[in-house]
């Protein structure tokens, strides 16, 4: 069962077409990664999704229903997280993620605290719950966006490049946590750079070139059985008709 889907999205800059997207169907329960060379289009369709841009036609819905990007109801189901921290980097950690739960919504604050408490200890960030975030490197700021994006139980995760500024360990914890997402029922569309991680956790793949989607729901274990990696499979892609 599908739980976002993108129907004839257009989007034209000064007259130059960057995004034609005729149909793109996310299913549910799924990591669905979103690939493509820079400029492919990959951040303006994330954006489009998340209402930052209007699209110039089409729709998307979520969970059936066509998004009213005039009614912002529709974030307290998705978390977001672009290819830089989007923290409030004069708050402290814990600041920082009881404000984006206020946003959000969230009234439970025993279970709030429990989920901020295994999410500092799952990504090692436990020091810093007092830190002022402007204090912190990069990659742990990085990791706070990270966290703040599902502080509100969310169905749906949709992520630009979030692994920009993580180092081996936090790559592999962050791996650890998409997989324990989807295993109680949450979804992922993730654009990423680096294939190898989506090669690990992804359970299929579109890839997008000059705007355009030239593979959709490609299943990973596919691409195993055909090629030897997601990188041979995005190369062979982009390059058909180059």
């Amino acid at each position: 069962m599908g739980i976002l889907s993108l129907k004839g999205i257009r989007k034209q800059y000064n007259g130059q077409e960057v995004l034609n997207i005729d149909s793109l169907t996310i299913t549910k329960g799924e990591i669905h990664g979103y690939l493509g060379r820079n400029g492919a289009g990959k951040s303006t369709t994330i954006k489009i999704i998340m209402g930052i841009i209007p699209a110039d036609e089409g729709t998307i819905e979520f969970q059936g229903k066509v998004i009213d990007y005039r009614d912002p109801s529709y974030k307290q189901y998705i978390g977001y997280c672009p290819d830089y921290p989007a923290v409030f980097e004069n708050l402290t950690l814990l600041e920082h993620l009881h404000f984006m739960a206020h946003l959000y919504g969230v009234k439970d604050f025993t279970l709030l605290k429990e989920k901020i408490n295994k999410l500092l200890a799952d990504f090692e960030m436990e020091k810093y719950r007092n830190t002022p975030i402007k204090q912190l490197s990069r990659g742990n700021k990085q990791k706070v966006a990270i966290i703040a994006s599902v502080i509100h139980d969310p169905l749906l995760l949709v992520y630009d490049e979030p692994t920009l500024g993580l180092d081996p360990v936090a790559l592999k914890k962050f791996k650890v946590f998409l997989k324990e997402f989807t295993n109680t029922g949450g979804t992922v569309f993730i654009s990423s750079h680096l294939l190898n991680v989506l090669e690990e956790v992804a359970d299929s793949v579109s890839i997008i070139k000059d705007g355009r989607i030239i593979k959709k729901n490609i299943p990973v274990q596919v691409i195993h059985s055909t090629l030897t990696g997601m990188e041979e499979f995005l190369l062979a892609a982009v390059e058909e008709g180059d």
